[in-house]
């Protein structure tokens, strides 16, 4: 037994297609044709029965307010791409100035928990062999096995955001871990080619959409590269 399925679509014949084209090809027809207009209306779901006239006036204010709320997003977007460029700047010149490990570390946990809201700041540095690194609880030699979890990213070269196992909060953020509920892990490498990992930097939220695996990640990569190479100068020394 078959069945029929009805719709309410209109059949739009050869006939009417060729008007179509024609209108769209000609756009001052009714310009040159004002007297149509007079006898023409279009159906409105709201105020029954308007002219064309007022329809396509309709129309273009409905543009216009989609544009003005797309451009007010480009101009609010590029306000916050400035200031947050010009918080990096702030932090690079600051870590220019460090003058050694600790104030490495002091200033970017400072800095991004001031000048980026961030709600947990962890430094997390692989055994490089430094003399001073032993005696400091953010060292994680690489051959641990709880940096297993992070081997993807690490290997990648490149940031990672979103919300993080359990294994992976207990081993970066310990305390503070019931707390995050999204964070940024950022390998410290000086671009993606380096063949040296000095380490990871996590970022943790206690908003769950403040960091989604969908965001862009240019400003991360941009401090992960910026610290690393600072770390390769202070650890050598």
């Amino acid at each position: 037994m078959s069945t029929s399925h009805k719709t309410n679509k209109p059949v739009i014949d050869e006939s009417e297609k060729s008007v179509v084209r024609f209108l769209r090809d000609n756009p001052d027809f009714f310009e040159r044709h004002l007297d149509l207009l007079a006898d023409m209306i279009l159906p409105h779901d709201h105020q029954g029965a308007i002219s064309l006239v007022e329809r396509q006036v309709q129309i273009l204010r409905e543009q216009k307010d989609s544009h003005k709320k797309r451009l007010n997003a480009l101009v609010a977007n590029a306000k916050a791409n400035e200031k947050l460029s010009s918080q990096i700047n702030q932090l690079i010149l600051a870590l220019l100035d460090s003058q050694n490990l600790d104030d490495v570390l002091d200033i970017v946990q400072t800095r991004l928990s001031k000048d980026f809201n961030a709600d947990t700041v962890v430094v997390r540095l692989f055994n490089t062999g430094h003399p001073s690194l032993p005696a400091r609880p953010d060292v994680i030699d690489w051959s641990e096995p709880v940096m297993g979890a992070f081997e993807k990213i690490i290997k990648e070269r490149r940031p990672a955001c979103g919300q993080l196992k359990h294994g992976q909060l207990e081993s970066l953020f310990s305390d503070e871990a019931g707390q995050i509920a999204s964070a940024a892990l950022i390998p410290l490498v000086e671009n993606e080619q380096s063949k040296t990992c000095y380490g990871m930097l996590a970022i943790g939220s206690h908003e769950r959409e403040r960091f989604r695996a969908d965001m862009g990640t240019m400003f991360l990569t941009q401090i992960g590269n910026i610290l690393a190479r600072v770390l390769k100068r202070t650890l050598d020394t």
